[in-house]
């Protein structure tokens, strides 16, 4: 989990270089293509660590996570390819995604927030605002 965290945080900061570098309209595909292949080559390398044989559950779970990831950063990529701004983009894919998270498990499966939880969605939101910093 900490591999696929840290790997999607990259992706939606690697869409941010693109964006501001102007580049957003002939690379997202290659971006994309090569940013998954990297981190199913990552988790795959850290999975055969544990020396056991992959459940199809495990790799369902998995591939599931990953078709909804890919098509998040397409959609963030088509719109920056399309014009829209990123301090528009980045909010409402990044916060949208933070804020909906938050109120699934607090109002849906009553979840305690503890310090770490509420630290955690802050440092969410100070990711937020410095993505959504225009050029």
């Amino acid at each position: 989990m900490t591999i696929a965290f840290v790997t999607n945080g990259l992706g939606a900061f690697g869409l941010r270089i693109l964006a501001g570098e102007g580049l957003g309209g002939t690379t997202e595909i290659q971006y994309l293509t090569l940013w998954y292949a990297l981190g199913f080559v990552t988790a795959l390398a850290a999975y055969m660590m544990q020396a056991r044989r992959p459940v199809l559950k495990e790799a369902a779970i998995g591939f599931g996570m990953a078709v909804c990831s890919l098509c998040g950063q397409l959609g963030m990529a088509l719109s920056l390819s399309n014009g829209i701004p990123g301090f528009i983009v980045f909010p409402v894919a990044t916060g949208g995604g933070l804020l909906f998270v938050v109120a699934v498990g607090r109002l849906i499966f009553r979840e305690p927030m503890g310090v770490l939880g509420k630290l955690g969605i802050l440092l969410g939101v100070v990711a937020l605002i410095v993505l959504a910093l225009p050029d």
